[in-house]
């Protein structure tokens, strides 16, 4: 049994890319004689998986009051219009970049909403994220000043001056406000890991959207990325999140260096058993993932806050967020398995994290004051 309150077991149901019919049976009775429509779609939002929610339902014949359907596909028809932007965006700035020999790599949900999603409007997404190389992170940011987006070259948070991506560019196309994140990493300072141009574990993708030729990470690659995403301190761990990891690994399940992967890289074979907790796996990973026989950990599906967020807490609160976070996120996080104890991970890994934290937040605070004397 899990501990999910009922909105959330609704939304973990619907939470499928091409449910089948037991998907579809189990959301129909999750919806028995609930009525609580309007924190449903609010939290379906907020998790970034109305048009899950919507397309499952319809799909699964359950009858939806008409304010709620009218309200989900409003949802849906606003997140296709904005990925059809987003889609000729990137046309647009891959072909600027690509006349200076500048590669780009896709990342996220504007890679996946146009390979594992059958209709990208499924997919939401806030912004697109491109991964360039590190040398040429600038270069791309002024492209995309001719390109007439407003983008700082430089970061104003003393705590972003050694981000991983530059700060974001904006610009208003077709009517609705795009937004550009340039990385020279894909995973923040806060990860124990790095995935640059400089250091990728497998050969680049290429995927097609209307047309135009993008790059995306690889299989390998791509798993580590949405892991270390997903377990990165967050206001909410989304639901989205579980879907992307779990059904790009099934999507791509026969192209997947299964061996490999589990030698090199565990924390991601880790990621698929605990969210097998929220989102049961596809029966073409079974093979490559161990069963679950502990029971669900607790705090399922809940993540660290930001440490932003935390140190504005009163202390007593304060202490309990930063070093006792839900177990499921710790196991996430440190890659330890669910038959594994925590005393370790609790005592010794996790205030040994905080304290690296803490010294990165101090460097970055001392290298934008050096940049501001000097200037």
């Amino acid at each position: 049994m899990n501990n999910f309150d009922p909105v959330y077991q609704i939304l973990a149901h619907a939470a499928r890319i091409n449910p089948d019919n037991q998907d579809k049976q189990a959301l129909r009775w999750a919806l028995q004689s609930f009525t609580d429509w309007d924190e449903l779609v609010k939290q379906a939002e907020n998790n970034a998986i109305a048009p899950l929610l919507y397309t499952n339902m319809r799909e699964s014949g359950i009858d939806i009051p008409q304010n709620v359907k009218r309200q989900l596909y409003a949802l849906v028809q606003r997140h296709r219009w904005a990925n059809d932007g987003r889609a000729k965006a990137m046309a647009e700035i891959g072909e600027a970049c690509e006349k200076e020999s500048i590669k780009l790599v896709v990342l996220k949900g504007s890679y996946l909403a146009h390979t594992i999603y059958p209709d990208p409007s499924l997919r939401t997404m806030s912004d697109i994220d491109l991964l360039v190389p590190p040398d040429k992170a600038i270069r791309v940011q002024q492209i995309l000043r001719d390109l007439d987006y407003s983008a700082p070259e430089h970061a104003g948070s003393q705590y972003m001056s050694e981000h991983h991506h530059l700060p974001g560019a904006y610009k208003t196309l077709d009517g609705q406000q795009i937004l550009i994140e340039v990385h020279h990493d894909a995973l923040s300072g806060d990860a124990p890991a790095s995935i640059t141009l400089d250091n990728l574990t497998s050969p680049l993708n290429m995927f097609s959207v209307n047309g135009a030729q993008h790059y995306s990470l690889g299989h390998q690659d791509q798993l580590r990325h949405l892991f270390h995403h997903m377990s990165e301190p967050a206001a909410r761990l989304k639901l989205v999140w579980c879907v992307d990891i779990v059904f790009y690994a099934s999507h791509f399940e026969q192209e997947i260096d299964w061996p490999v992967l589990t030698k090199d890289y565990p924390q991601v074979i880790n990621a698929l058993r605990l969210v097998d907790y929220i989102i049961p796996l596809p029966e073409n990973l079974r093979p490559h993932v161990p069963l679950n026989h502990s029971p669900m950990p607790a705090g399922t599906g809940v993540s660290i806050l930001p440490l932003s967020t935390i140190l504005r807490e009163p202390v007593k609160q304060e202490v309990k967020d930063l070093f006792f976070p839900s177990s499921w996120w710790l196991r996430l996080y440190y890659g330890v398995s669910p038959d594994k104890s925590l005393f370790f991970t609790r005592l010794i890994r996790h205030p040994l994290q905080i304290v690296l934290w803490g010294i990165r937040r101090i460097r970055a605070s001392r290298h934008q004051s050096r940049k501001k004397h000097n200037k």
